[in-house]
């Protein structure tokens, strides 16, 4: 936090595609569908404090040096790490593929909470949206039903120069705060 004290907000906005108040000295950016206020004293989701790992993720994207936003070709975690993620799949990828069926019959009404379209699938997959997880981070997301022959199936790529925006770990947390978020509104929608 203490970075946010002596942060110049009119620069970082530009970069980074936020929203600047001048009469309040504070940013709005959007995540995962959601608007975050940013003060030189803290990040606001809702008028409260947000989620320390919400926070983790907007302070290294407010800091990071990305500047041009790059969507394609879609890399894998493991790309930006240069080994497979088995962590990754863990975490975010098989929570999801439990709730395939879900996702698709009730995508209308999910996706504009997380501020997604339904995307032509670039596997040939049952469905594929592309998410605008950060202004210049986007996920792609592939899904595909249970066959007789292989079971369900989630892939969460994410925009091509997503790492030059933030670093691999919170490549991840975002990815995890996705999952987490989509899960939660299949409870709600």
């Amino acid at each position: 936090m203490k970075a946010l004290e002596r942060t110049s907000f009119p620069e970082i906005a530009e970069r980074v595609s936020a929203l600047y108040n001048e009469e309040d000295d504070a940013m709005l950016l959007g995540m995962l569908g959601q608007d975050y206020v940013i003060r030189h004293s803290g990040i606001l989701l809702h008028g409260q404090s947000a989620p320390e790992n919400h926070t983790e993720i907007i302070l290294d994207y407010l800091v990071s040096k990305g500047i041009e936003f790059t969507m394609i070709p879609w890399r894998a975690i493991g790309d930006f790490l240069g080994e497979p993620a088995q962590d990754f799949r863990q975490q975010v990828e098989l929570p999801l593929a439990q709730h395939v069926a879900e996702l698709i019959s009730r995508a209308t009404s999910l996706l504009p909470h997380i501020d997604a379209k339904q995307v032509e699938s670039i596997i040939g997959s049952d469905m594929a949206f592309t998410v605008r997880a950060l202004p210049k981070v986007h996920l792609h997301v592939e899904i595909s039903q249970e066959t007789e022959e292989f079971p369900a199936e989630v892939w969460v790529l994410f925009s091509n120069n997503a790492h030059t925006f933030l670093s691999v770990s919170s490549l991840q947390t975002l990815a995890e705060v996705f999952k987490d978020r989509m899960l939660s509104l299949l409870r709600i929608y």
